[in-house]
């Protein structure tokens, strides 16, 4: 399943020196949710991630969110 995983700069740049985003990953189902997490939070780097499809629902978030329990290793 493809996902959207909301962030900020100094997060992103730690992803990059570990190589993988540390567990639990939360993202969003789609870009438009992702976008509206993103102008709520100043968090402005949005990164497309492929989660399994049976990756976890988060609680509330109106059904739009999951996560999964590992960590995501990261492989630009």
């Amino acid at each position: 399943m493809i996902v959207y995983h909301v962030t900020s700069r100094k997060k992103f740049l730690k992803y990059l020196s570990n190589g993988c985003i540390l567990g639990p990953v939360r993202a969003w189902k789609n870009i438009e949710a992702a976008q509206r997490f993103s102008k709520q939070t100043g968090r402005r780097i949005i990164l497309r991630l492929k989660f399994p499809e049976d990756a976890l629902p988060y609680p509330g978030h109106r059904h739009e969110a999951v996560w999964i329990r590992g960590s995501y290793t990261i492989d630009f």
